[in-house]
Order: structure tokens, then C-alpha cells, then sequence
């Protein structure tokens, strides 16, 4: 019976990262927005990238965030977090806009 041949992993060798174009010496992550909005649900958004806050009401939030503006409108709008990066939208979000 023949012997099956082992592959044995090099320690330390890491993959190289998703290239977009063949011959693109960055990776895809470079390319990604430093502006990130995660939604759970209609009811809690976190904004990574914030800058600060432009209006505050229950029913509309403007956010700067790195060359964009973020609307929320909705009900009962809050922000519950708020630090140098990021900002925590919760309530009833009926819309989201950004210019």
C-alpha cells in the first residue's frame, strides 16, 4: 500500500492578502472607506470613523464622519456612546442618508 505523502506547515509563514487586480501591490483593505456604519436592525447603528456631532434631536442625528455626512431620522433617537472615533445611534432608525 503506498505511503501518503505529509505536508508539514512552515511556522511563520503567513497568506498573502487579496489582491483586486492581479499585479496590485496593495491589499484590498487599503481601499476600504476609514468610515464604517454597522446596523443592528432598525435599532442601533455604530459608526466607526465619527467625527462629531452637527444635530442632535429624537428624531434626527447628523454625524461628521471623514468627509461624509451621516442623517439618521427616526424615533426616539439617542446617542448612547459617543468617544473620539466611534458613536453609538440607537432608537428607531427609519432612514439613514449620507452626502
Amino acid at each position: 500500500m503506498p505511503q501518503k505523502k505529509r505536508t508539514v506547515k512552515q511556522p511563520g509563514k503567513k497568506k498573502k492578502p487579496f489582491l483586486l487586480v492581479k499585479g496590485l501591490e496593495e491589499p484590498a483593505v487599503a481601499f476600504l472607506p476609514p468610515v464604517r456604519v454597522e446596523l443592528l436592525g432598525n435599532r442601533q447603528a455604530v459608526v466607526d470613523g465619527c467625527r462629531g456631532i452637527i444635530e442632535y434631536s429624537d428624531s434626527c442625528i447628523r454625524l461628521s464622519a471623514q468627509g461624509l455626512i451621516l442623517k439618521f431620522t427616526g424615533t426616539g433617537l439617542e446617542i448612547r456612546a459617543f468617544t473620539e472615533s466611534e458613536a453609538i445611534v440607537a432608537g428607531t432608525i427609519l432612514g439613514l442618508e449620507y452626502s
